[in-house]
């Protein structure tokens, strides 16, 4: 329990700006272990929201298989693939603790107070998400690729605009 309280604690300073990637071990347990927090978190998340099966699909298989390709992807093309189970292991650890402790509160906020995932509540708070998403995952790349933050964050945007796309595909037109 108590490696797993250090590991929960370095996710936390990362969220912070007070660690990087490069604080966490090269493991592949510790990369799976994350995963599958990321992926339990985003299960949450669905449940909350009464999502379709396409999209759970799409969530807990898809996305954590496309965000680790396109980890090794960016790493690969800055020269630096040798960083890909530290840096990969801090953007689903960082996606899981920013998940339960930031979004989940905010979702039962718009749950609790009635408000429908499409009001305006909901899209401050998706905002407010996004920023914080982007600007955590941005400096772990800009930490990964020993690039500027501004590279990290558009990597970073490019993302999740990448998996917007592709949810909105997903679900047709029209929705």
């Amino acid at each position: 329990m108590a490696k797993v309280q250090q590991f929960l604690r370095i996710f936390v300073d990362i969220v912070l700006w007070r660690r990087g990637p490069e604080d966490l071990p090269v493991s592949s347990l510790l990369l799976a272990i994350s995963a599958a927090a990321y992926v339990a978190v985003s299960v949450v998340q669905l449940a909350l929201l009464g999502e379709t099966a396409a999209t759970w699909f799409f969530f807990v298989v898809v996305d954590p298989l496309l965000l680790a390709a396109w980890v090794w992807l960016v790493l690969k093309l800055f020269g630096h693939a040798e960083r890909f189970v530290q840096t990969a292991a801090a953007v689903f650890g960082t996606g899981a603790v920013l998940g339960l402790f930031l979004y989940l509160p905010l979702q039962l906020i718009v749950t609790g107070l009635g408000e429908a995932p499409s009001s305006g509540m909901a899209q401050v708070f998706g905002l407010l998400l996004v920023v914080a998403f982007a600007l955590v995952t941005g400096r772990i790349i800009k930490l990964a690729t020993d690039s500027g933050l501004f590279t990290g964050i558009a990597v970073s945007l490019t993302y999740f605009l990448l998996v917007n796309y592709l949810v909105g595909v997903l679900r047709g037109p029209g929705t």
